[in-house]
């Protein structure tokens, strides 16, 4: 009876230490705040209240290169993709201004395939590792149909993904950060509705 409960202790202490092993192995690749963590491209196509935003990570923090080829980096080469779900809730005019406000979900996945600007279902056909909650205020400058945008983002779910044999997650839950867009409005009733690209920083929760 000693023996088995002996073997059984060993047993456990070596789950434990593999477990954390495993636990030691994984990079967190952090949202610091006031440092960029990402930097992003996209497009998006607005119908009625409804905002489908989707695009790639040209640049994480903490990794060398978000690209899966050195010389081609575009969304057919992107490692991480990411859309957004958005839904209108307020919309105000001022002068040639107009500024729409939005909150919906963002999520951004490990990329299993080329993504096609033409195809906007191609940018979430990979896995999921990061969804967030969104909050996005739009101002559009109605004369030149250019646009800035500042929305927040806070993590509610991350999930571990390998790449090149490395388990990272990206971001931790809870975190926050801020993305800041330029964009340039298309032709109305054309497709996509519109271009963008920005950076996103870390924020204090």
């Amino acid at each position: 009876m000693r023996a088995t409960r002996q073997v059984s202790f060993w047993l456990a202490a070596v789950s434990i230490l593999i477990t954390a092993a495993g636990a030691s192995a994984q990079i967190t690749l952090p949202i610091a705040e006031e440092q960029v963590v990402y930097e992003l491209i996209g497009e998006f196509n607005n119908s009625g209240l409804a905002s489908l935003q989707y695009g790639f990570l040209s640049s994480v923090t903490g990794l060398d290169n978000a690209f899966s080829s050195a010389t081609t980096k575009n969304e057919t080469t992107a490692l991480f993709t990411f859309v957004t779900n958005a839904t209108t809730f307020q919309v105000v005019n001022h002068g040639p201004f107009r500024i729409v406000d939005r909150t919906g979900t963002t999520t951004i996945y490990l990329n299993s395939g080329p993504s096609d600007f033409s195809n906007p279902a191609s940018f979430s056909q990979g896995t999921p590792i990061q969804v967030s909650s969104y909050r996005q205020q739009v101002i559009i400058n109605t004369l030149t149909n250019t646009f800035v945008t500042v929305h927040t983002n806070t993590v509610t779910e991350v999930e571990t993904f390998t790449l090149n044999g490395v388990a990272y997650r990206l971001g931790q839950l809870g975190k926050s950060f801020r993305t800041n867009y330029s964009g340039q409005s298309n032709t109305p009733a054309v497709t996509p509705t519109g271009w963008f690209a920005g950076t996103s920083t870390g924020s204090k929760n």
